[in-house]
Protein backbone atom coordinates (compact mmCIF):
# COMPACT_ATOMS: atom_id res chain seq x y z
CA UNK A 1 0.00 0.00 0.00
CA UNK A 2 1.29 3.21 -1.22
CA UNK A 3 1.08 6.21 0.88
CA UNK A 4 1.59 10.10 1.17
CA UNK A 5 2.13 12.48 3.95
CA UNK A 6 0.99 15.77 3.01
CA UNK A 7 2.48 17.45 6.52
CA UNK A 8 6.20 15.95 5.30
CA UNK A 9 8.81 18.47 3.69
CA UNK A 10 9.46 15.76 1.12
CA UNK A 11 7.93 16.71 -2.27
CA UNK A 12 5.15 13.89 -3.02
CA UNK A 13 6.50 12.82 -5.99
CA UNK A 14 9.83 11.90 -4.08
CA UNK A 15 8.03 9.88 -1.54
CA UNK A 16 6.30 7.75 -4.31
CA UNK A 17 9.30 7.27 -5.72
CA UNK A 18 10.91 5.95 -2.62
CA UNK A 19 8.25 3.76 -1.79
CA UNK A 20 7.76 2.08 -5.13
CA UNK A 21 11.59 1.92 -4.99
CA UNK A 22 11.50 0.25 -2.03
CA UNK A 23 9.12 -2.29 -3.05
CA UNK A 24 10.77 -3.04 -6.18
CA UNK A 25 14.34 -3.36 -3.93
CA UNK A 26 12.68 -5.88 -1.89
CA UNK A 27 10.70 -8.25 -4.08
CA UNK A 28 7.15 -6.52 -3.14
CA UNK A 29 6.82 -6.00 -6.92
CA UNK A 30 8.44 -8.53 -9.19
CA UNK A 31 10.28 -8.12 -12.66
CA UNK A 32 8.17 -7.72 -15.08
CA UNK A 33 5.00 -6.23 -12.96
CA UNK A 34 2.95 -3.99 -14.52
CA UNK A 35 2.73 -0.50 -12.87
CA UNK A 36 -0.83 1.25 -12.18
CA UNK A 37 -1.29 3.77 -15.06
CA UNK A 38 -0.43 7.69 -13.92
CA UNK A 39 -4.29 8.72 -14.41
CA UNK A 40 -5.39 5.80 -11.99
CA UNK A 41 -2.55 6.21 -9.80
CA UNK A 42 -3.28 9.75 -9.90
CA UNK A 43 -6.82 9.35 -8.65
CA UNK A 44 -6.01 6.65 -6.12
CA UNK A 45 -3.60 8.67 -4.25
CA UNK A 46 -5.20 11.87 -4.89
CA UNK A 47 -2.17 13.69 -6.71
CA UNK A 48 -1.61 15.03 -9.97
CA UNK A 49 -0.75 13.03 -12.76
CA UNK A 50 2.34 15.04 -13.06
CA UNK A 51 3.36 13.92 -9.77
CA UNK A 52 3.10 10.26 -10.45
CA UNK A 53 4.54 10.76 -13.66
CA UNK A 54 7.68 12.74 -12.07
CA UNK A 55 8.22 9.10 -9.89
CA UNK A 56 8.03 6.99 -12.78
CA UNK A 57 10.49 8.90 -14.82
CA UNK A 58 12.63 8.92 -11.86
CA UNK A 59 12.33 4.83 -11.61
CA UNK A 60 13.10 4.49 -15.39
CA UNK A 61 15.80 7.24 -15.01
CA UNK A 62 17.83 4.73 -12.63
CA UNK A 63 16.67 1.27 -14.33
CA UNK A 64 14.37 0.32 -12.04
CA UNK A 65 11.25 0.86 -14.67
CA UNK A 66 10.95 0.35 -17.92
CA UNK A 67 8.70 2.29 -20.30
CA UNK A 68 7.21 0.30 -23.34
CA UNK A 69 5.09 2.29 -25.55
CA UNK A 70 0.96 1.26 -25.83
CA UNK A 71 1.95 -0.75 -22.87
CA UNK A 72 2.81 1.20 -19.39
CA UNK A 73 5.48 0.80 -17.38
CA UNK A 74 6.81 -2.06 -16.29
CA UNK A 75 9.45 -3.11 -13.32
CA UNK A 76 12.54 -4.11 -15.35
CA UNK A 77 14.11 -7.94 -15.31
CA UNK A 78 17.59 -6.84 -14.40
CA UNK A 79 17.25 -5.11 -10.91
CA UNK A 80 20.17 -5.32 -8.30
CA UNK A 81 18.28 -6.70 -5.73
CA UNK A 82 16.32 -8.92 -7.05
CA UNK A 83 16.25 -12.66 -8.93
CA UNK A 84 13.29 -14.05 -10.50
CA UNK A 85 11.01 -16.05 -7.98
CA UNK A 86 9.98 -18.59 -11.23
CA UNK A 87 13.16 -19.71 -11.69
CA UNK A 88 13.19 -21.33 -8.03
CA UNK A 89 11.74 -24.42 -6.76
CA UNK A 90 8.29 -24.84 -5.35
CA UNK A 91 8.67 -25.18 -1.21
CA UNK A 92 8.88 -28.50 -0.20
CA UNK A 93 6.73 -27.52 2.88
CA UNK A 94 3.23 -27.31 2.40
CA UNK A 95 1.41 -24.34 4.16
CA UNK A 96 -0.90 -24.86 6.99
CA UNK A 97 -3.21 -21.56 6.26
CA UNK A 98 -4.30 -20.55 3.19
CA UNK A 99 -3.62 -16.75 4.46
CA UNK A 100 -0.93 -17.19 6.95
CA UNK A 101 -0.55 -14.13 9.87
CA UNK A 102 1.36 -16.59 11.80
CA UNK A 103 5.29 -16.67 12.15
CA UNK A 104 5.60 -20.47 11.23
CA UNK A 105 6.37 -19.62 7.29
CA UNK A 106 9.13 -17.56 5.14
CA UNK A 107 8.57 -17.68 1.69
CA UNK A 108 11.52 -14.86 1.69
CA UNK A 109 10.17 -12.97 -0.91
CA UNK A 110 12.13 -9.55 0.39
CA UNK A 111 15.42 -11.52 1.26
CA UNK A 112 18.04 -9.50 -0.74
CA UNK A 113 18.93 -12.27 -3.09
CA UNK A 114 21.40 -10.54 -5.42
CA UNK A 115 23.06 -8.90 -2.97
CA UNK A 116 23.52 -11.77 -1.03
CA UNK A 117 24.93 -13.70 -4.15
CA UNK A 118 27.23 -10.82 -4.85
CA UNK A 119 28.74 -10.75 -1.12
CA UNK A 120 29.04 -14.60 -1.47
CA UNK A 121 30.92 -14.55 -4.82
CA UNK A 122 33.26 -11.62 -3.30
CA UNK A 123 33.76 -14.14 -0.45
CA UNK A 124 34.83 -17.16 -2.56
CA UNK A 125 37.42 -15.47 -4.09
CA UNK A 126 39.28 -14.17 -0.89
CA UNK A 127 39.00 -17.27 0.89
CA UNK A 128 38.72 -18.04 4.68
CA UNK A 129 40.58 -19.28 7.73
CA UNK A 130 40.58 -23.04 8.42
CA UNK A 131 40.12 -22.26 12.19
CA UNK A 132 38.16 -19.17 13.17
CA UNK A 133 38.00 -17.87 16.75
CA UNK A 134 36.38 -18.50 19.53
CA UNK A 135 34.47 -15.44 19.45
CA UNK A 136 33.29 -15.66 15.93
CA UNK A 137 35.15 -14.50 12.12
CA UNK A 138 37.32 -11.10 13.51
CA UNK A 139 35.69 -9.18 10.01
CA UNK A 140 32.84 -10.15 11.00
CA UNK A 141 33.06 -8.94 14.23
CA UNK A 142 34.55 -5.44 13.27
CA UNK A 143 31.93 -5.20 10.72
CA UNK A 144 29.25 -5.73 13.44
CA UNK A 145 30.75 -3.16 16.28
CA UNK A 146 30.82 -0.55 13.47
CA UNK A 147 27.18 -1.03 12.60
CA UNK A 148 25.50 -1.00 16.15
CA UNK A 149 27.64 2.02 16.81
CA UNK A 150 25.74 3.56 14.03
CA UNK A 151 22.69 1.94 14.49
CA UNK A 152 21.91 1.35 18.59
CA UNK A 153 24.57 3.45 20.31
CA UNK A 154 26.50 0.35 21.29
CA UNK A 155 30.15 1.15 21.47
CA UNK A 156 31.83 -2.18 22.10
CA UNK A 157 34.99 -4.03 21.12
CA UNK A 158 35.55 -6.73 18.63
CA UNK A 159 36.44 -9.13 22.02
CA UNK A 160 33.26 -8.01 23.63
CA UNK A 161 31.29 -10.03 20.54
CA UNK A 162 30.43 -13.57 20.51
CA UNK A 163 28.97 -15.00 17.51
CA UNK A 164 26.17 -17.74 18.01
CA UNK A 165 23.54 -20.04 16.53
CA UNK A 166 20.71 -18.04 17.93
CA UNK A 167 19.56 -17.29 21.78
CA UNK A 168 19.60 -20.79 23.66
CA UNK A 169 23.73 -20.68 22.81
CA UNK A 170 24.01 -16.90 24.01
CA UNK A 171 22.46 -17.73 27.15
CA UNK A 172 24.79 -20.83 27.45
CA UNK A 173 27.69 -18.06 27.35
CA UNK A 174 25.74 -15.79 29.67
CA UNK A 175 25.47 -18.43 32.74
CA UNK A 176 28.92 -19.54 32.13
CA UNK A 177 30.42 -16.31 32.56
CA UNK A 178 27.79 -15.42 35.15
CA UNK A 179 27.80 -18.60 37.58
CA UNK A 180 26.50 -16.90 40.51
CA UNK A 181 23.00 -16.61 38.72
CA UNK A 182 22.39 -20.40 39.86
CA UNK A 183 22.69 -19.72 43.19
CA UNK A 184 20.33 -16.19 42.68
CA UNK A 185 17.57 -16.00 40.41
CA UNK A 186 16.93 -14.50 36.83
CA UNK A 187 13.82 -12.48 36.60
CA UNK A 188 12.08 -12.80 33.07
CA UNK A 189 9.70 -10.97 31.39
CA UNK A 190 6.25 -11.78 31.48
CA UNK A 191 5.13 -12.59 28.96
CA UNK A 192 8.37 -13.01 26.83
CA UNK A 193 9.23 -15.38 23.65
CA UNK A 194 8.97 -19.15 25.25
CA UNK A 195 12.46 -19.76 24.24
CA UNK A 196 13.39 -16.78 25.91
CA UNK A 197 12.08 -18.28 29.56
CA UNK A 198 12.58 -22.26 29.08
CA UNK A 199 15.85 -22.07 28.33
CA UNK A 200 16.64 -20.90 31.72
CA UNK A 201 16.24 -23.84 34.10
CA UNK A 202 17.97 -26.02 31.62
CA UNK A 203 21.24 -24.25 32.85
CA UNK A 204 20.41 -24.62 36.02
CA UNK A 205 19.12 -20.99 36.49
CA UNK A 206 16.19 -20.81 38.77
CA UNK A 207 13.89 -17.66 37.11
CA UNK A 208 11.27 -15.35 38.89
CA UNK A 209 9.17 -13.69 36.49
CA UNK A 210 8.03 -9.68 36.64
CA UNK A 211 6.19 -7.40 34.48
CA UNK A 212 8.29 -4.90 32.39
CA UNK A 213 5.38 -2.58 32.00
CA UNK A 214 5.81 -1.64 36.12
CA UNK A 215 8.15 0.73 37.76
CA UNK A 216 11.49 -1.26 38.13
CA UNK A 217 11.28 -0.70 42.04
CA UNK A 218 8.22 -3.07 42.23
CA UNK A 219 9.96 -6.03 40.71
CA UNK A 220 11.47 -9.17 42.56
CA UNK A 221 14.39 -9.14 43.96
CA UNK A 222 16.83 -10.37 41.07
CA UNK A 223 21.05 -10.75 40.16
CA UNK A 224 19.46 -9.54 36.81
CA UNK A 225 16.65 -9.31 34.58
CA UNK A 226 15.64 -10.06 31.00
CA UNK A 227 13.72 -7.67 28.67
CA UNK A 228 12.91 -6.99 25.46
CA UNK A 229 12.66 -3.05 26.00
CA UNK A 230 12.30 -2.00 22.25
CA UNK A 231 8.85 -4.27 21.16
CA UNK A 232 7.88 -7.45 23.53
CA UNK A 233 6.89 -10.32 22.19
CA UNK A 234 3.75 -10.63 22.18
CA UNK A 235 2.59 -7.32 23.63
CA UNK A 236 4.06 -5.11 21.92
CA UNK A 237 5.21 -3.22 24.75
CA UNK A 238 8.15 -1.29 24.22
CA UNK A 239 9.71 1.47 26.93
CA UNK A 240 10.28 5.40 26.27
CA UNK A 241 13.23 7.20 26.54
CA UNK A 242 12.39 8.25 29.73
CA UNK A 243 11.35 4.76 31.13
CA UNK A 244 14.74 3.20 29.44
CA UNK A 245 16.65 5.93 31.67
CA UNK A 246 15.04 5.34 34.92
CA UNK A 247 15.66 1.66 33.99
CA UNK A 248 19.07 1.81 33.66
CA UNK A 249 19.93 4.23 36.80
CA UNK A 250 17.80 2.06 38.80
CA UNK A 251 19.63 -0.90 37.96
CA UNK A 252 23.32 0.92 38.14
CA UNK A 253 21.94 1.89 41.46
CA UNK A 254 21.42 -1.77 42.55
CA UNK A 255 24.35 -3.32 40.83
CA UNK A 256 21.99 -5.59 38.30
CA UNK A 257 22.74 -7.47 35.34
CA UNK A 258 20.59 -6.82 32.22
CA UNK A 259 20.05 -8.61 29.46
CA UNK A 260 18.74 -7.26 26.71
CA UNK A 261 16.59 -8.65 23.26
CA UNK A 262 16.54 -6.91 20.73
CA UNK A 263 15.83 -9.40 17.74
CA UNK A 264 13.37 -6.66 15.84
CA UNK A 265 14.32 -3.24 16.76
CA UNK A 266 15.44 -2.22 14.11
CA UNK A 267 12.33 -2.21 12.38
CA UNK A 268 10.83 0.79 14.43
CA UNK A 269 8.08 3.06 12.56
CA UNK A 270 7.87 5.93 14.96
CA UNK A 271 10.36 8.04 14.07
CA UNK A 272 14.40 7.63 15.13
CA UNK A 273 14.55 4.47 17.03
CA UNK A 274 15.86 4.89 20.84
CA UNK A 275 19.69 3.88 21.89
CA UNK A 276 19.99 -0.17 23.29
CA UNK A 277 19.89 -0.11 27.12
CA UNK A 278 23.68 -1.01 26.26
CA UNK A 279 24.59 2.53 25.25
CA UNK A 280 23.08 4.06 28.79
CA UNK A 281 24.41 1.21 31.05
CA UNK A 282 27.41 -1.15 29.01
CA UNK A 283 28.80 -2.02 32.35
CA UNK A 284 26.48 -4.87 33.03
CA UNK A 285 24.26 -5.10 30.09
CA UNK A 286 24.33 -7.92 27.99
CA UNK A 287 23.03 -7.12 24.23
CA UNK A 288 21.40 -9.65 21.86
CA UNK A 289 20.67 -9.73 18.39
CA UNK A 290 19.68 -11.80 15.57
CA UNK A 291 18.85 -11.63 11.88
CA UNK A 292 15.23 -13.12 12.04
CA UNK A 293 12.79 -10.84 11.12
CA UNK A 294 15.58 -8.70 8.20
CA UNK A 295 16.82 -11.86 6.44
CA UNK A 296 15.27 -14.61 8.10
CA UNK A 297 15.54 -17.03 11.10
CA UNK A 298 16.85 -19.89 8.96
CA UNK A 299 20.36 -17.96 8.58
CA UNK A 300 20.52 -19.04 12.55
CA UNK A 301 23.01 -16.31 12.52
CA UNK A 302 22.64 -14.00 16.01
CA UNK A 303 25.40 -12.17 18.09
CA UNK A 304 25.95 -11.61 21.98
CA UNK A 305 27.46 -7.97 23.58
CA UNK A 306 28.91 -8.86 26.77
CA UNK A 307 30.34 -6.38 29.34
CA UNK A 308 33.86 -5.46 28.41
CA UNK A 309 34.65 -6.15 32.12
CA UNK A 310 34.02 -10.08 31.33
CA UNK A 311 35.92 -10.04 28.31
CA UNK A 312 38.92 -11.77 30.48
CA UNK A 313 36.83 -14.45 31.86
CA UNK A 314 35.21 -15.13 28.27
CA UNK A 315 38.60 -15.86 26.56
CA UNK A 316 39.61 -17.78 29.75
CA UNK A 317 37.13 -19.86 29.18
CA UNK A 318 36.66 -19.94 25.68
CA UNK A 319 39.68 -19.40 23.84
CA UNK A 320 40.55 -22.92 23.04
CA UNK A 321 37.16 -23.77 21.53
CA UNK A 322 36.47 -22.61 18.06
CA UNK A 323 33.57 -21.27 16.87
CA UNK A 324 31.82 -23.04 15.09
CA UNK A 325 28.57 -21.24 13.82
CA UNK A 326 29.15 -20.89 10.06
CA UNK A 327 32.43 -18.44 9.16
CA UNK A 328 31.25 -18.50 5.77
CA UNK A 329 27.59 -16.67 6.58
CA UNK A 330 29.70 -14.75 8.73
CA UNK A 331 31.72 -13.76 6.13
CA UNK A 332 29.01 -13.07 4.00
CA UNK A 333 26.95 -10.94 5.85
CA UNK A 334 30.65 -8.97 6.91
CA UNK A 335 30.36 -8.17 3.05
CA UNK A 336 27.13 -6.80 3.46
CA UNK A 337 27.72 -4.41 6.26
CA UNK A 338 30.64 -3.19 4.72
CA UNK A 339 29.54 -2.02 1.81
CA UNK A 340 25.93 -0.97 3.20
CA UNK A 341 23.74 -3.38 1.16
CA UNK A 342 22.75 -4.88 4.67
CA UNK A 343 21.62 -1.41 6.00
CA UNK A 344 20.49 0.01 2.97
CA UNK A 345 18.06 -2.99 3.10
CA UNK A 346 17.11 -2.55 6.31
CA UNK A 347 15.68 0.75 5.44
CA UNK A 348 13.96 0.03 2.17
CA UNK A 349 12.65 -3.47 4.61
CA UNK A 350 11.02 -0.89 7.11
CA UNK A 351 9.56 1.50 4.54
CA UNK A 352 7.56 -1.67 2.71
CA UNK A 353 6.80 -3.55 6.25
CA UNK A 354 5.65 0.06 7.61
CA UNK A 355 3.10 -0.09 4.69
CA UNK A 356 2.06 -3.26 5.16
CA UNK A 357 1.73 -3.08 9.59
CA UNK A 358 -0.61 0.12 8.35
CA UNK A 359 -2.70 -1.54 5.50
CA UNK A 360 -3.05 -4.76 8.17
CA UNK A 361 -4.49 -2.10 10.98
CA UNK A 362 -6.35 0.01 8.60
CA UNK A 363 -8.10 -3.21 7.14
CA UNK A 364 -9.06 -4.77 10.71
CA UNK A 365 -10.43 -1.45 12.00
CA UNK A 366 -12.71 -1.37 8.98
CA UNK A 367 -13.53 -4.67 9.35
CA UNK A 368 -13.91 -5.54 13.36
CA UNK A 369 -13.78 -1.34 14.45
CA UNK A 370 -13.64 -1.59 18.43
CA UNK A 371 -13.77 -5.32 18.81
CA UNK A 372 -9.95 -5.09 18.17
CA UNK A 373 -7.65 -2.41 19.26
CA UNK A 374 -3.77 -2.00 18.61
CA UNK A 375 -1.67 -2.12 21.76
CA UNK A 376 2.30 -1.46 22.05
CA UNK A 377 4.74 0.51 20.57
CA UNK A 378 4.98 0.51 16.46
CA UNK A 379 8.06 -1.73 15.47
CA UNK A 380 8.52 -5.38 14.23
CA UNK A 381 6.78 -7.48 12.07
CA UNK A 382 3.40 -8.19 13.79
CA UNK A 383 0.65 -6.83 15.61
CA UNK A 384 -0.51 -7.08 19.24
CA UNK A 385 -4.42 -6.30 19.12
CA UNK A 386 -6.86 -6.13 22.83
CA UNK A 387 -9.08 -8.06 22.13
CA UNK A 388 -12.52 -6.18 23.77
CA UNK A 389 -15.61 -8.32 22.90
CA UNK A 390 -14.72 -10.50 26.15
CA UNK A 391 -14.36 -13.59 24.25
CA UNK A 392 -11.07 -15.92 24.59
CA UNK A 393 -8.65 -15.33 22.63
CA UNK A 394 -8.49 -19.53 21.87
CA UNK A 395 -11.98 -19.25 20.61
CA UNK A 396 -11.43 -16.15 18.27
CA UNK A 397 -8.03 -18.63 16.94
CA UNK A 398 -9.96 -21.21 15.88
CA UNK A 399 -12.59 -19.56 14.43
CA UNK A 400 -10.21 -17.66 11.99
CA UNK A 401 -8.56 -21.35 11.16
CA UNK A 402 -12.16 -22.45 9.62
CA UNK A 403 -11.41 -19.75 7.14
CA UNK A 404 -8.33 -20.39 6.80
CA UNK A 405 -6.61 -17.54 8.25
CA UNK A 406 -3.88 -18.21 10.66
CA UNK A 407 -3.40 -16.17 13.85
CA UNK A 408 -0.59 -16.23 16.50
CA UNK A 409 -1.17 -17.84 19.48
CA UNK A 410 0.15 -15.25 22.64
CA UNK A 411 -0.70 -18.34 25.54
CA UNK A 412 1.87 -19.67 24.85
CA UNK A 413 4.46 -16.25 26.30
CA UNK A 414 2.97 -16.33 29.61
CA UNK A 415 4.20 -18.29 32.84
CA UNK A 416 1.29 -20.30 33.44
CA UNK A 417 0.34 -20.32 29.44
CA UNK A 418 -2.52 -18.23 30.08
CA UNK A 419 -2.29 -14.26 29.62
CA UNK A 420 -3.56 -11.83 31.47
CA UNK A 421 -5.69 -9.93 29.11
CA UNK A 422 -7.20 -11.06 25.87
CA UNK A 423 -5.44 -10.50 22.67
CA UNK A 424 -4.46 -11.53 19.34
CA UNK A 425 -1.11 -11.18 17.31
CA UNK A 426 -0.86 -11.32 13.57
CA UNK A 427 2.38 -11.19 11.92
CA UNK A 428 2.48 -9.25 8.51
CA UNK A 429 6.29 -10.64 7.96
CA UNK A 430 5.16 -12.92 5.41
CA UNK A 431 1.71 -11.79 3.50
CA UNK A 432 1.58 -9.32 0.82
CA UNK A 433 -1.07 -6.45 0.46
CA UNK A 434 -3.74 -8.04 -1.73
CA UNK A 435 -2.85 -11.29 0.53
CA UNK A 436 -3.94 -8.99 3.72
CA UNK A 437 -6.73 -7.48 2.56
CA UNK A 438 -8.00 -10.88 1.22
CA UNK A 439 -7.30 -12.96 4.29
CA UNK A 440 -9.17 -9.95 6.96
CA UNK A 441 -12.12 -10.84 4.45
CA UNK A 442 -12.10 -14.66 5.13
CA UNK A 443 -11.90 -13.72 8.43
CA UNK A 444 -14.97 -11.14 8.80
CA UNK A 445 -17.05 -14.00 6.60
CA UNK A 446 -16.67 -16.27 10.20
CA UNK A 447 -16.13 -14.37 13.18
CA UNK A 448 -18.85 -12.03 14.00
CA UNK A 449 -17.49 -9.97 17.29
CA UNK A 450 -19.86 -9.46 19.73
CA UNK A 451 -21.54 -6.01 20.03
Amino acid sequence: MLTLNRQSHEQLYHQLYRQLRAEIETGVRQPGQVLASTRFLAQQLRVSRNTVDHAYQDLVAEGYVVSKPGAGYHVAQQLPYLTDMSALAQPATTEKFRYDFTESYDHLRLFPKQAWRNAEQAMMFTGLPHIQPANGDLQYRRQLVAMLARVKGIHATPEQLVVTSGFNEAAGIIANLLPELTTGQLGVANPTAPNARHVWPRLDVPTVPFTPETPPTTWPAALGYLLTPTHNFPTSYGFTVAERHRLTTWTRAKQRYLIELDTDGTLDYGGTPAPALAHDYPERTFYYSNYDDTLGSALCLGFLVIPADLVPTCQAKYSKLPNRNSQWQQQIVSHLIANDALERFMRQLTLVYANHRQLLLDTLQTAFGAALVPMGAPAGTFVTLRLTTGERASDVIATAAQAGVGLVDPDRCWVDLREDYQSLVLSFRQVDDAQIIAGIRAWQTVWHPRA
